[in-house]
């Protein structure tokens, strides 16, 4: 599993020291900073009340010795295995002392731990950190957040409708078998993946034949949605749905009241049964053509099934306006995490950057640059650097990650190693990217204490961020937010408990980045693929605006996970393969566009388009025709002999025209001015024009000479 000590080592100092003598398992209590076992084992801190910055000395005794026993130290409370440990170091012999530099200040619990599992040799001790008054601490978790939320209007945002939904359901919708519920109460009775949907915002709309009903034939409907004047729309919604052999489920749309017409299909024959990732915590996005002079549109989902069904549901429905094909080059950027010790595949992935975007001005490593941070590592890192120096974009800009600390040494060591390569002198800063389209800023997040939990930030850290978006914001641009860890319920297995509490001000940033939707957070360290369905995200907040922010996961360079398991509380993690994956962003000033990248295979896995919506766009508009109407120049009007001339009617500004001639409904040969001569030999025929402008056609009523 991802938690283990494997994935969260600290700085360590192994001392081969003369032990004393340790008490039998027999003999009196020992003192109040030894834990002994009743299996024989036994671990003494020598000093259970430190200061910020004392190494921590723990020495050891077991009858059971293994290679690989283990001290891990945890936050206090920690029950090994639940989360990652902090700091860890293997105690192969019999007995033994080793050191841990850097913990943070705070209570924590030391274990003696079996075979590179979680069995408890001894344990826990408990030791007391106390701060250090002069030194920087970390900020409030629970600080206030004091934003407003972007406003927007249609003309920036392109959202035509957006809903999200109430106990009520949503008003002007119907439902016939759906039902209203938060994730907690739709998961109370049973979980088989729906905790999974871990996007979802308040209360949601369920169609579930397994918890409400054998035979099941459930229809929502929206409210009409105004369409006048669109070409096209684009339909989205966040969509979790798992199905079965005897289940489909679709979405429908009608204009103006008439026939319905099916726009999307669930069932065994486009999608798998039983789990079908894509479709899991996903989102569906659906371009839909407008029929001409339509005024009104009704979207409905429906879901079909029996009692061996499984379950849809949806949240956050959105109507928008279909943007028009980008314009002019891109500002473009490189985007990886997770290298993890293969300095090989990243140098092979690098060539590959520089052919997929030659232009980029920025290569953003989104932390575990390195395995674990030792000075050798970096020296490998140096050494493709400079063998790349001709291929790679004009700065660097990286995020620490968990990785770039367990070298030993401590916390600071380690993280001065990576500000070396990073070239600034703290863990958080801001960047800009520049190219054709404009900038692109660049927030950077990282950890700047021991911990716990994975990332503690200061409260000037916190602060920035809060300042710079609201910056940025005024200049209406998107903004980049890269850390190495993602916030809970974005990304890809950040709906997993202990993936959602890495960040020790997990809660307040959320609903920080709740209130800016053009803001894109970009993490890796879960190593998820892309081809799952919460790849990309719209992290919605109770408090914020009712678009949220942006969070795409950088997937990794160094193997892929993938969870395994019906239930959130006994998921398990495994690895799936060998990978050299990162992403693309191509930043236009009114979107941004990401891709991802396999670089093994030298595929595009995935694209996300994320309107900038703080600015206006080109959109997909429909042509609205006007209604030609033939004037008479005689002064008695339609008379023979009279020349007919064109009054066009109402077009947009600007429209180029040509005419044709029609009598009773055929082309005349030849007239295909603004002008006709109606003569005598057309006395009797019903004569008509054609106008066409914009490649829309519009036709008079005909006049007729009795």
């Amino acid at each position: 599993m991802k938690i283990t000590r494997t994935c969260a080592v600290g700085g360590l100092l192994v001392a081969a020291l003369a032990l004393p003598a340790l008490p039998a398992v027999a003999a009196p209590a020992p003192p109040a900073s030894a834990v002994v076992s009743s299996d024989g084992s036994a671990i003494v801190v020598d000093d259970a009340d430190l200061a910020a910055g004392d190494a921590l000395s723990v020495s050891y005794e077991t009858d059971a010795p293994h290679e690989l026993n283990w001290i891990g130290v945890y936050p206090a409370g920690v029950t090994p295995g639940d989360t990652a440990s902090t700091q860890w170091a293997y105690t192969p012999d019999p007995s033994g002392t080793v050191a841990f530099d850097g913990l943070a200040a705070g209570d924590w619990d030391v274990y003696l731990l079996a075979e590179d599992g979680y069995g408890v040799l001894a344990g826990p001790a408990r030791v007391a950190v106390s701060p250090d008054p002069g030194a920087a601490q970390p900020g409030d978790p629970d600080g206030a957040v004091d934003i407003a939320p972007v406003a927007m209007t249609r003309d920036t945002d392109e959202v035509v409708a957006r809903e999200a939904f109430s106990a009520d359901g949503a008003e002007g919708w119907s439902a016939s078998g759906w039902q209203f519920l938060t994730r907690d109460e739709w998961t109370a009775g049973v979980d088989e993946m729906r905790t999974r949907f871990g996007r979802a915002d308040g209360t949601i709309a369920v169609a579930d034949p397994q918890q409400f009903g054998g035979s099941f034939d459930a229809t929502l409907a929206s409210a009409p949605v105004d369409v006048t004047g669109l070409g096209s729309v684009r339909l989205s919604f966040d969509s979790h749905y798992r199905g079965s052999a005897n289940q489909s489920g679709a979405v429908s749309v009608s204009f103006d009241g008439g026939e319905t017409s099916e726009v999307l299909r669930l069932d065994s024959e486009s999608i798998a049964d039983g789990y079908d990732a894509r479709q899991m915590n996903g989102t569906q996005d659906i371009v839909i053509e407008v029929p001409s002079g339509a005024r009104e549109a009704v979207f409905s989902w429906t879901l079909t099934g029996d009692e061996t069904s499984r379950y849809w549901a949806i949240d956050s429905v959105a109507v928008h306006e279909v943007l028009a094909e980008a314009v002019g080059e891109p500002t473009q950027a490189w985007v990886m995490s997770d290298i993890q010790g293969h300095p090989q595949d990243w140098q092979h992935a690098l060539g590959d950057y520089a052919e997929i975007a030659p232009e980029a001005d920025a290569m953003a490593i989104v932390g575990d640059v390195v395995n674990s941070g030792t000075t050798r590592e970096w020296d490998e890192i140096s050494d493709v650097m400079g063998a790349t120096a001709h291929l790679r974009p004009r700065q660097t800009i990286a995020a620490i990650g968990n990785h770039e600390r367990y070298a030993p040494g401590g916390f600071e060591a380690n993280r001065d190693r990576f500000l070396t390569f990073a070239e600034r002198d703290r863990v958080w800063d801001e960047y800009v990217i520049e190219g054709p389209s404009g900038d692109l800023p660049v927030i950077m997040l990282g950890q700047e204490f021991a911990g716990p939990p994975d990332v503690p930030m200061s409260e000037e850290q916190v602060r920035f961020l809060e300042e710079r978006l609201a910056h940025w914001t005024a200049q209406g641009s998107q903004v980049l937010v890269l850390t190495h860890f993602p916030l809970g319920d974005t990304v890809s297995a950040s709906w997993i408990p202990h993936y959602a509490d890495h960040h020790q001000m997990n809660d307040r940033l959320t609903s920080i980045l709740g209130n800016y939707p053009n803001a894109v957070v970009m993490s890796g360290h879960t190593h998820y693929p892309a081809e799952l369905g919460d790849w990309a995200v719209q992290r919605r907040t109770t408090d914020g605006h009712a678009d949220g922010f942006w969070a795409v996961n950088t997937i990794a360079m160094h193997v892929e996970w993938d969870a395994r398991g019906e239930s959130t509380s006994d998921i398990t993690e495994v690895v799936t393969r060998d990978i050299n994956q990162g992403l693309t962003v191509d930043a236009y000033g009114d979107r941004l566009v990401v891709t991802a990248h396999d670089f093994e295979t030298d595929e595009q896995l995935r694209q996300v388009t994320i309107p900038n919506p703080l600015i206006e766009s080109e959109t997909d508009e429909q042509i609205v025709a006007g209604t030609p109407e033939i004037v008479s120049e005689h002064h008695r009007g339609i008379k023979p002999g009279a020349w007919l001339t064109v009054d066009e009617g109402s077009w947009p500004a600007g429209t180029e025209f040509s005419y044709r001639w029609l009598a009773d409904g055929r082309p005349i040969a030849g007239e295909t001015s603004n002008r006709f001569h109606l003569t005598g030999r057309y006395k009797g025929v019903d004569i008509a024009v054609e106008v066409t402008g914009a490649g829309v056609a519009a036709e008079s009523e005909p006049v007729r000479i009795d």
